[in-house]
């Protein structure tokens, strides 16, 4: 399992990707330092609802809010990525003349994926506590730090979720035919938000401000909690279920291949 692990961790570069998130975050916390230790009043402005706020906080706001959501969708890029390096370099018939199991194929790319996700979330937390240390405790940016941060892991959870419905894709038909469902998939969505924005009813949007979701949010706050609770479970046993049905459907096709 080991070997697999690496294997794929080769295949998306990951070393360079460490030293490259390492060097960053030490160069976030350090900028962080300075300026917060360097005193920051002259970076604070208002805005249209006449609150103050400080410049620096609203960069490192759009640092940490970057991290994740560009973070995610890199990690939610790695499957076809990890499906293509084998394909290419035809490795599947070598890795099943050693002593692996497809289960152990199957499982090797399901943990890593989910490891990925895992340090994307961990790496979000640090760079938000590194946000929050210098930060105003009250303002506009600390409400959209603070709702960022508690839609972090469900949104973490929602792509684990995705990824549960599209590996089974990559096992049963590979990483080009898989592809070209996920962007019929997309493209769909895009054309719906497209006509939604013609034809749509765009009065609802009229009243949408961060102060109304914050208000919603403390309105809601015990469903919002339970949602953040059962959101973990649900994504972790649809990916286990996921992680079986690839097992049975990889499994079946290489008997059938044979």
């Amino acid at each position: 399992m080991g070997g697999l692990l690496y294997k794929d961790f080769t295949a998306v570069n990951g070393k360079r990707m460490v030293m490259i998130l390492a060097i960053f975050t030490v160069i976030f916390a350090a900028l962080r330092i300075w300026f917060g230790s360097a005193g920051t009043d002259d970076f604070m402005t208002e805005n249209a609802d006449g609150e103050y706020f400080n410049l620096i906080d609203l960069l490192y706001f759009m640092g940490e809010f970057f991290m994740i959501y560009l973070g995610a969708f890199f990690v939610n890029s790695m499957a076809p990525r990890i499906m293509e390096y084998d394909e290419k370099n035809r490795l599947h018939a070598y890795l099943f003349s050693l002593p692996v199991s497809r289960k152990t194929y199957v499982a090797s790319k399901y943990l890593f994926i989910g490891i990925a996700l895992y340090i994307t979330f961990s790496l979000y937390m640090i760079w938000h506590v590194i946000t929050m240390a210098y930060m105003m405790k009250e303002g506009p940016v600390a409400e959209l730090s603070q709702t960022v941060a508690g839609f972090a892991l469900p949104f973490i959870c929602l792509l684990l979720f995705m990824e549960a419905l599209e590996m089974p894709m990559y096992f049963l038909f590979g990483k080009e035919k898989s592809m070209m469902a996920r962007v019929a998939f997309w493209m769909l969505i895009f054309f719906v938000i497209i006509w939604f924005l013609m034809f749509g009813d765009l009065t609802i949007m009229k009243n949408w401000s961060m102060h109304a979701i914050v208000k919603w949010m403390e309105k809601h706050e015990f469903a919002l909690m339970m949602f953040g609770i059962i959101s973990p479970v649900f994504s972790l046993a649809a990916y286990y279920l996921s992680y079986r049905i690839s097992v049975r459907l990889y499994e079946r096709k290489e008997d059938f291949d044979e």
